[in-house]
């Protein structure tokens, strides 16, 4: 079976309506990424330092960078989501990211 980011659809109604797959809950000092080949986020390492993530942190399903990684996305929440969950988000800008 295909992993989640590769069976979800972009989103409901793409360019103004997308799904994003949340990787990293705002607030939380652990950082998770999506393990693209068994398609399961796991646990990359512990922020050891006061840096929490000020947004949920997550991937655009069904989309693609020069290195064959989804895009990323920052979910602007109040309240902290959870890995894994996909949330319906209105993109409103884009970040060049190094």
């Amino acid at each position: 079976m295909k992993p989640l980011w590769r069976r979800l659809e972009t989103g409901p109604k793409p360019p103004e309506v997308i799904y994003v797959i949340v990787e990293i809950p705002k607030g939380c000092r652990n950082k998770y990424e999506m393990d693209h080949e068994l398609g399961i986020i796991k646990l990359d390492r512990v922020l050891h330092t006061a840096f929490e993530f000020p947004f949920d942190y997550g991937i655009i399903p069904r989309t693609y960078y020069y290195d064959d990684d989804p895009l990323d996305a920052m979910v602007l929440t109040r309240y902290p989501t959870f890995p894994g969950c996909v949330i319906e988000a209105r993109p409103i800008g884009l970040m060049r990211m190094r």
